[in-house]
């Protein structure tokens, strides 16, 4: 059975796993840093505790969970740990926005840290990069303007390679 509106109907579900207890700090994270919209929650039918919130920034939809408690407590059980220390995440996220540094400014003023600063990327954007209060690391980018793949190439950068 499929739930409308989750990104797992488009071939890809992604959860966010945060130490247990703190779902609702980073789903407030969310919201106040990148202008996201949380359009449902998860309830613990046993508890009543929030297990989750789906988090909405743009057309992207992924899911703040908390993590389980025996892998937090036993290391050598397999699966996400959000305890890592800030920065050591085996994944970027990044979010196209209009306004750099007023969303840089938001997510510092949330509890971001900065990771690399504002700067104006060889093919054009301007990016930075932050770590969330949970140790996800953001690749935030202002698209500056849209080019085709020669024009990006002939600048020096990776070589893109359209697909045949």
């Amino acid at each position: 059975m499929a739930i409308a509106g989750l990104t797992t109907q488009d071939g890809l579900g992604l959860t966010l796993f945060v130490p247990q207890g703190r779902q609702e700090e980073a789903a407030a994270f969310y919201i106040c840093a990148f202008g996201a919209t949380s359009p449902r929650h998860w309830l613990n039918p046993r508890t009543g505790e929030i297990a989750g919130f789906d988090i909405k920034i743009g057309q992207a939809t992924f899911t703040v969970g908390g993590a389980n408690p025996k892998r937090e407590a036993d290391p050598k059980l397999p699966g996400p740990c959000p305890v890592a220390a800030p920065g050591r995440g085996s994944i970027v996220l990044q979010i196209c926005v209009d306004d750099l540094d007023a969303t840089l400014t938001r997510a510092i003023a949330a509890g971001a840290v900065v990771r690399t600063p504002v700067q104006d990327a060889d093919w054009g954007d301007r990016v930075a990069t932050i770590i969330d209060p949970f140790g996800h690391i953001w690749a935030l980018a202002a698209i500056r303007d849209w080019m085709s793949v020669p024009d990006y190439n002939a600048r020096g950068n990776i070589q893109l390679i359209e697909a045949a």
